[in-house]
Formats: C-alpha cells, structure tokens, sequence
C-alpha cells in the first residue's frame, strides 16, 4: 500500500517552522537542477485573480495542442491540484517522491515548505519536455521560489492589501515586492488601470515593456456574459494571448469564457454561491458582481476567515445586505474560532449563529427556500471543507473530478 501521502506532507513540512530568509540554499539546490527551459514560462503574480487567470491561459493553451505545466496554490481539495501536466494532477505516488527528493535538503539548505514545493514542481516539468510553464507566484514576488526561475511573460492581475505582515503596509509597498518579477525586455502585464508608481519605476529601471489599461486603450470584446471573471484579468488574458509565442488570441471566444470555471471562485449550483473571497479587495468585487445578479434576493452569509485574517473588515461591507451571519467551529485547524470571530467583529450590527460543525451550516442552508441565496464566503479552506463535505455525503471521491460530477 502506497504512503499516505497527506499524513507525509503533514508530518514532514507543513509542521515545519522556517525562521530564516536566506535564499542561497534554495538557489544552489535549484541551480543544480540543471532546468532546461520550455519554449516558454509565463509567471503570474498578483493580489487577486492569479489562479484564475493561470487556469485560462492553461485551458487556452491546451487548445492549441502545446503540452503545458501548471503550478498553482493553494488547493481546493488534494495537495496534487498544485502541480499539474495537461490538467492532469500529478499522481499521490510521483508527488511524494519529488517532495521527498527535495525534502532531504530540508536541514542542510534551510529550504522551508514553499522552496520544496516549487522545487518538486520545476523538477516534475523539466522530466517531461514540455512547451509551456506557467508558474503562479504565491503572495508577494520578490522573495518568492518561482521567481529565480526567468520568465518570457511576467503577469501581476492587480495590487491590492492583503498580507500587510509580510509585504509592507500600503499599496506601493506590496506592489514593489510583486514588481520584481519584472524582467529586462520582456512584457510585463499589470491588469489595473491604476498603475503603482512602484511598478512603473521597475519596469523602467530594467527595461521591461510595461502593458497596462492606462497605457493602451482597453479592448476585449469577447466578454463573457456570465461576468464571472474579472475585468482585469480578462485584460491580462487578452495581452498574454497575444504576446506568447503561441499566439492564443484565437481561442479566446464568448462560448470558452462562459464555460469557464475554477471551484471555489463563484461557484453556483442550486441555491448556494460559493466563493473564497478572502480580502477587502475580493470582497468588494463580490459585492458588485451579488448587486448586478441577485439584488433582488434574499442572501444568507455563512462565514469562515484563516486565522490571520481581520474578520470585521471582511464583514463591514455586507452590512445593509445581510442581517444575520452564519459560523461554525471544528472545520478546518487553520480557521479562526468562533469566539475569536465575534470578539473582532463587535462593533459590527450583524446577528451572529455559532454552530459547531460545517455539517449543521450545511443543515440551516438546505432548509431555506431556493429563492433565497446561501452565500459561503472568507477563505480557501472554508470552501475546500464544504465541497469535501458535499462529496463526503454523497459517498464520492474527495477530487475536483467528482466535484465537476456533482455541481
């Protein structure tokens, strides 16, 4: 019987605690690698919408027949959706033996949990000759393992607060650590029509073509009508497209926008909207696209943030639109507790419900009537637990391949 490979990853580096910053372990252990580089990398960066966006121009690219890598974070369900060929999730037997590989550098190259990830991701591509990667940045650029990796096309959807703790305090802070993925003469794509001057002076300071709403006129008529994805990274689709090698342009149609979907970004079946909203920024765009599409209906807010996280500016906008909200302890180790959400979130006029279990907020959303929306909302686990429980009762496997059966 093959490892567990869960228990593994949780016994082996997810209790792991990483106090040092050196990069030179990680970068001698990568140099040693000896990458042979694809016909192209696009590296994609970004406050919000990165997966998204890493996921259509995988799709896109596969409908030109290029064989593609694709690394992303974090998961819905299974640790092996981070690393994926053709869309296709690396096998639990492959995974852990490229964790494993890297693993044992662990001690003497100081290498913490997102190094050997990435490592056994890179490795994982560079065995199979592929055509293109495409490498998602994980919450800052700078200092983050992909980026020692260069890049063809660098991509930031857009720049927003979130990980203060790590990035700095205000919105030219973070964009001059997500700014250095730039590269000497190479497209950097930026989605917002409010560039930061930080971004701007980087992509000067090393001469890389800067692509941006504020530079070029906007256009993108193939919007989808569903207006599930955003419009900055629509304009990041649209520009990658056009300056891979590729060429992808071609494939971007009315028909593959609507029929696009990544689970756990407004994810709609039955009466239930489920969405990993889990900083001011993703919240607002929530906000508007519930105003253009269910004004009209009643919303019922279940709730659950990481621990990290500052429930009250989560939950402030939705004051006016909901009056009660919906949490739940024992869901997930790395969600805040029901006693800390309500001590963050006191001078908030919403009506709190505990419950304790995600089973008894599934039981209260199946009683109300369909015409009234269950809206699931605050962190990646949150919804990763509630689709585990869905296919948990249905007696399915816990894989996006089952979830795509169901919803």
């Amino acid at each position: 019987m093959p490892e567990n490979l869960s228990k593994w990853i949780e016994e082996n580096l997810l209790i792991q605690n990483y106090k040092k910053k050196s990069l030179d372990g990680y970068k001698e252990v990568l140099n040693s690698l000896n990458l042979k580089k694809p016909k192209e990398i696009i590296l994609v960066g970004g406050t919000n919408g990165k997966g998204s966006l890493s996921e259509l121009i995988s799709k896109l690219a596969l409908k030109k027949n290029c064989s593609v890598g694709t690394f992303t974070s974090p998961h819905l369900l299974n640790f092996n959706e981070r690393i994926r060929v053709n869309d296709k999730e690396i096998s639990d037997e492959k995974l852990l033996d490229v964790l494993k590989r890297f693993n044992r550098y662990k001690e003497s190259h100081n290498l913490n949990f997102y190094q050997i990830i990435s490592l056994a991701a890179l490795y994982h591509f560079n065995k199979l000759d592929l055509d293109l990667w495409i490498l998602e940045i994980g919450m800052g650029g700078r200092l983050d393992p992909m980026n020692f990796i260069e890049p063809d096309i660098s991509v930031i959807t857009k720049v927003a607060l979130d990980h203060q703790e790590y990035l700095g305090d205000t919105i030219e802070e973070i964009a001059a650590e997500k700014a250095e993925i730039a590269r000497p003469e190479k497209p950097l794509i930026f989605g917002s029509e409010n560039v930061p001057n930080a971004i701007i002076e980087k992509a000067s300071k090393v001469n890389s073509s800067l692509i941006s709403p504020e530079k070029k006129s906007y256009s993108l008529n193939k919007f989808s009508k569903k207006r599930t994805i955003s419009r900055e990274v629509l304009f990041c689709l649209n520009e990658v497209s056009k300056n891979s090698i590729f060429d992808l342009t071609s494939e971007i149609t009315e028909k593959f926008l609507d029929d696009f979907e990544i689970f756990g970004r407004l994810t709609l079946f039955d009466n239930f909207l489920v969405d990993s909203a889990h900083n001011e920024d993703s919240v607002r765009n929530l906000i508007n696209y519930l105003d253009s599409n269910y004004k009209e209906k009643k919303i019922n807010l279940f709730f659950a943030c990481s621990d990290n996280k500052d429930p009250e500016k989560l939950l402030e906008p939705f004051e006016g639109i909901v009056d009660k909200i919906f949490i739940a302890d024992n869901i997930h180790q790395r969600l805040m507790s029901s006693k800390k959400v309500l001590s963050k979130t006191r001078s908030l006029k919403f009506n709190f419900i505990v419950k304790d279990s995600i089973k008894s907020l599934y039981s209260i959303a199946k009683d109300k009537s369909m015409n009234e929306l269950n809206l699931f909302i605050g962190s990646f686990y949150f919804s990763g637990e509630f689709f585990k429980f869905l296919l948990e009762i249905r007696n399915l496997p816990i894989s996006i391949h089952s979830l795509k059966e169901v919803l």
